[in-house]
């Protein structure tokens, strides 16, 4: 499934759930930094979840890999914004808070109408399991493919 599959399932999943409405309770959680100057609000009814093990990814969040959640953009909405922004590469924009240093979002620049969070900022990220895994090529040794989500050794696009 490429990038692009994966971005028409999720408006797909939405038009399902908007058509659904009295039987689809939204799933609205919250999240924000760690000093809480940034918080956002999100709706993760039909998102998709994965890892991105490129070397972007791990330096900005020093860890093994990064774990997005990705929804249509109307589904997002910024309770106070983070200031900080940063591109590593030509690909994407990434923001985060100037005061506290977390990492928020992944705004790819041919991707405007979706949003993309660091799933780990929720404050409850319960239940939001990867279901892909980009830049597997990259994935650091001892650490294992998540169970059932497709791999991808570069982005899912290739």
């Amino acid at each position: 499934m490429s990038r692009l599959d994966i971005i028409l399932n999720v408006r797909t999943n939405k038009e399902q759930i908007y058509n659904n409405r009295e039987t689809v309770m939204a799933d609205i959680r919250q999240g924000g930094c760690g000093c809480g100057s940034v918080r956002y609000e999100v709706d993760v009814t039909g998102q998709v979840t994965s890892n991105c093990h490129c070397l972007d990814c791990r330096r900005h969040i020093g860890a093994a890999f990064a774990t997005f959640t990705m929804v249509p953009l109307e589904q997002f909405q910024w309770l106070s914004e983070p200031s900080g922004e940063i591109a590593l590469s030509d690909k994407a924009r990434r923001r985060f808070c100037k005061k506290c240093g977390t990492y928020i979002n992944w705004i790819g620049n041919d991707q405007a109408d979706y949003a993309e969070i660091n799933t780990a900022t929720l404050d409850d990220p319960a239940g939001l399991v990867a279901s892909l895994e980009i830049y597997t090529k990259n994935r650091m040794e001892g650490v294992q493919p998540v169970p059932g989500a497709a791999q991808y050794e570069d982005d899912a696009d290739t």
